[in-house]
């Protein structure tokens, strides 16, 4: 069934149709759905998705402004039930995977242009913490916050949910604990055989012993070296100076701990300021730069927490259940990746955040210029990754502006070009 805009109930928005019709795609292919006359799934989605996108401080406050663009009765009672319902959950949870796989197969990623990435899946892993829902039990004298841990492809920069926290032994689970609880299943996240998945995760991810026996999986970690870690060196390795990547490695190591398990040790320098850097992982074959690139781009989750925490206004749990809890992060990763592909339709168009890519190429120059007069230049992993890790309060608000209006696609499209040209 294609998707038009007076197939959206009482919306006859151009753009919302625009932004949502990968959704409406990935929703086509779910197996999952059922025919319920109340509310249909598509519709259940939908709301999702404008929930996220709206700038409503609680559920009431979202239903009261939602029901001014929707024909039919919002019911608060029904809304927070639909949110606790394990059958929606699943419906939602499948057209998340489908749209990322969506995401994933679209678009065109930097990292390959380096071919002995080709057989690796790459993500980044982190937690992230909202503020509880306003009517979750008290622990004490306090309420828990709601953990969530994330992962981002680290190719296309699709973003998904890994697991919901512990929320009853633990204020704050600790991401080792969230990490040794996910099977080797999650962890590979439907690689293929014979594909290598690699897991770029910050100091709370080091355990050498959990390192080593997801090996045997075919699943590898890379992080920082924690201070006060004894280690021993094994073997030094040679560093290739003829690969661009390299600039900058200072040492490749093969080190073992006390139980005698063998990690790799990468030191790389900034020439910008000379901060030193030191990197642990259990993958042995990669050029040391490379996964000095890697892990550089691990930053790239805590912009995506940046965008859907400060830009999207998702700060608070929804809901007090464990499923709802779940479902909202599923929400947030529809509407990150949303984002990604509506950015990758505005390139298409012609519409680039020019000014923004000025911005960006100024600062490389001026860092270049100071580099140069020490006779140093630019590290290829600060230069070779230049993308975009977030959407801009820009995008969002010309999306709000636009979500409900019956804007033709050209003149919203001319307005957003006027924007991006200004600083």
């Amino acid at each position: 069934m294609a998707i038009t805009p007076s197939s959206l109930p009482g919306i006859s928005s151009e753009v919302r149709h625009q932004f949502l019709e990968p959704l409406r795609a990935a929703y086509d292919q779910a197996t999952t759905l059922r025919k319920c006359p109340a509310e249909s799934d598509w519709d259940w989605l939908t709301k999702g998705v404008d929930r996220v996108l709206s700038t409503a401080r609680s559920g009431r406050d979202f239903l009261q402004t939602f029901q001014w663009f929707w024909p039919r009765e919002v019911q608060v009672g029904a809304y927070f039930e639909k949110l606790a319902s394990d059958r929606r959950l699943g419906m939602v949870a499948e057209c998340s995977a489908l749209l990322r796989q969506r995401v994933d197969a679209l678009r065109l990623s930097p990292l390959s242009q380096f071919e002995s990435l080709a057989e690796f899946d790459l993500h980044a892993g982190d937690g992230h913490y909202l503020e509880a829902a306003t009517h979750d039990p008290m622990q004490g004298e306090t309420h828990w916050p709601t953990g969530h841990f994330f992962a981002l492809n680290l190719k296309s920069q699709s973003l998904f949910p890994l697991v919901l926290a512990d929320q009853v032994e633990r204020k704050k689970e600790h991401d080792l604990r969230a990490l040794k609880r996910q099977s080797v299943a999650m962890l590979r996240q439907g690689a293929g055989k014979g594909r290598k998945v690699l897991w770029v995760w910050d100091k709370a991810g080091v355990d050498f012993a959990f390192w080593r026996e997801r090996k045997a999986s075919g699943i590898y970690f890379l992080s920082l070296r924690k201070d006060g870690m004894c280690l021993e060196v094994e073997t030094e390795r040679i560093i290739d100076g003829t690969q661009p990547i390299n600039q900058g490695v200072r040492a490749d190591r093969v080190l073992t701990d006390r139980r005698g398990i063998r990690v790799r040790e990468i030191t790389f320098c900034d020439p910008r300021d000379g901060a030193v850097y030191v990197y642990l992982t259990s993958e042995m074959t990669l050029e040391p730069g490379l996964l000095a690139l890697l892990y550089k781009t691990r930053w790239e989750i805590e912009k995506v927490f940046d965008e859907t925490k400060t830009k999207l206004a998702e700060k608070k749990s929804w809901a007090t259940t464990t499923t709802a809890k779940e479902m909202q992060a599923h929400f947030v990763a529809i509407v990150h990746n949303l984002l990604l592909l509506m950015q990758d339709w505005h390139q298409q168009q012609g519409v680039e955040n020019t000014a923004e890519i000025q911005r960006r190429e100024k600062r490389q120059a001026v860092q270049e210029t100071e580099l140069q007069k020490t006779g140093q230049t630019l590290p290829l992993i600060y230069t070779v990754l230049q993308r975009f890790t977030q959407a801009t309060f820009k995008l969002i608000r010309w999306l709000r502006v636009h979500w409900h209006r019956p804007t033709s696609l050209h003149q919203a499209l001319l307005q957003l070009r006027s924007l991006y040209a200004n600083l």
